[in-house]
């Protein structure tokens, strides 16, 4: 059946009143400007004339006064995939013209099938716990779902003493702060991981000293620790990247005999295991965050744990303004408000309760992912040591270009053109603009796995049909690599 795009066009005769009341009457926000040979020759949105008329523009104005006639199409007889690839976050709406230029056809971002890396599942009691904080008026950073929150997350970690937080960013900082971390303090981080370690370093004073990781655990190598450490050094701080447990055993062994902190981020690892040990549960601390696309989610949220009750206490403090517990408004230290709501709570209480489930279901998910791809040519699977219980927060996986003769962004963008949502894994600390000092420093193992990984869909409700579909795409794509000349981002075909 032929389409109608009547709705969409407007002869370059009208005025700007036409062209609204096109817009309001097609809903798309969008119309397309063509001659009276039906060729099309610009185009307005409704930002467009938001924007005119915010400047001056009359309704009674020629609409071809301000419509945009270096626009963007795509073309007949190209295939439907390659005109995907010009969709993006400014071209919400691709006109596709037959070659006398006459529309014939329209792809809208928002009609696109898209499968997300990550997406919150909120199917618990969430929404019966947040109701009641709202009935009772407990909303804000006390409640009982605060109280109930930090004792589960404790006896699920087993450590004696959880503690929440508005973040796991500020979780980090308030550990550091807590252990004196500061001017004149060196801390060693591994220079794979998101930035948020590193930052907080410098926040606190400190200076981030940069550790090579290990090619076979992505996570910071205990082998390289020890020529680092400075009568300076005080803390090592240890990033389970990607669900998989650092090689605590060594590591915790290197700063008992220097006399060191360690500092567990678990950011990416809730639940994860080290020999039958829950990370977060063996380092002096241990840092949680609860975004949205985090294993369980507060929307924004984060925890620490710990064994120490004097640790404990010091994070307690400072975490309410560095006020005293039996004397209000009595500040017995300059503290910080990094306190966690009763509704953040709430919710985060409701999603612990389904954790079980989660890495449950989670682990069919990877079994799913691994079963296909495993036997794949140049694609090399995520990290599993037998010491080790992975979570995988993101299902990532390395593309040799070696082996494959494709490169990681290449794969990146051909799985996009397929409507699977795809992320690069972190780019090297060494390398960020905020650490210049650390650029000319050699980090092979960090540079490699930066450039060749990527993570795959892993929500905690991804259907395993979809799993199938990011394998067939990638296993296709990898037995037929002259597809991938079509698909670079910027290059034509």
């Amino acid at each position: 059946m032929k389409k109608d795009f009547s709705s969409l066009l407007v002869t370059t005769d009208v005025t700007v009143k036409d062209v609204l009341a096109a817009l309001d009457k097609n809903g798309k926000g969008v119309v397309f400007l063509v001659d009276h040979d039906q060729i099309m020759r610009g185009l307005l949105t409704d930002s467009d004339m938001r924007r005119a008329l915010l400047k001056g523009a009359s309704i009674s104005d020629p609409a071809e006064l301000y419509m945009n006639r270096d626009f963007v199409s795509g073309t007949l007889p190209k295939d439907k995939p390659e005109n995907i690839t010009l969709l993006n976050e400014k071209i919400c709406s691709l006109p596709i013209l037959n070659p006398s230029g006459r529309v014939v056809d329209l792809l809208r971002l928002t009609d696109l099938w898209r499968l997300p890396v990550m997406e919150p599942v909120l199917k618990g009691r969430e929404m019966e716990y947040v109701l009641d904080c709202l009935n009772t008026n407990w909303i804000s950073s006390q409640g009982k779902y605060v109280e109930q929150f930090e004792e589960k997350f404790r006896t699920y970690i087993s450590t004696d003493h959880a503690l929440s937080v508005s973040n796991g960013t500020v979780a980090l900082h308030l550990a550091m702060a807590a252990l004196g971390i500061g001017r004149g303090d060196e801390v060693i981080i591994p220079d794979l991981t998101f930035i948020a370690p590193a930052s907080m370093t410098v926040l606190c004073g400190a200076k981030p000293v940069f550790v090579d990781v290990d090619r076979s655990t992505w996570t910071i190598d205990p082998e390289n620790i020890e020529v680092h450490i400075t009568p300076r050094t005080k803390a090592i701080i240890v990033v389970h990247l990607y669900g998989h447990p650092c090689e605590m055993d060594p590591i915790m062994e290197i700063a008992r005999r220097h006399g060191l902190y360690v500092i567990e981020d678990c950011a990416e690892a809730l639940g994860a295991e080290y020999k039958g040990r829950k990370v977060g549960a063996i380092g002096d601390v241990g840092t949680f965050s609860f975004f949205a696309n985090k294993v369980i989610t507060t929307g924004e949220g984060g925890m620490l744990t710990t064994s120490n009750p004097e640790l404990y206490n010091t994070l307690r403090l400072l975490r309410d303004h560095g006020m005293s517990r039996e004397k209000r408004y009595w500040h017995l230290v300059a503290g910080f408000n990094y306190r966690l709501t009763n509704l953040q709570a709430a919710i985060g209480l409701a999603q612990l309760e389904r954790i079980d489930d989660f890495l449950r279901y989670r682990g069919e998910v990877v079994s799913r992912y691994s079963a296909q791809l495993k036997d794949v040519e140049g694609i090399v699977l995520p990290p599993q040591k037998e010491w080790a219980k992975n979570i995988y927060w993101l299902y990532s996986i390395l593309v040799d270009k070696e082996a494959t003769g494709i490169d990681r962004d290449t794969l990146m963008g051909h799985l996009s053109v397929h409507g699977i949502d795809t992320r690069p894994l972190f780019y090297p600390l060494h390398k960020q603009p905020p650490f210049p000092d650390e650029a000319d420093n050699s980090f092979p193992n960090a540079d490699w796995l930066s450039s060749c990984g990527l993570s795959l869909p892993t929500s905690n409700n991804i259907k395993l049909e979809d799993v199938d579909k990011v394998c067939a795409v990638i296993c296709s794509a990898t037995k037929n690599k002259s597809l991938f000349r079509k698909y670079e981002f910027g290059k034509d075909s």
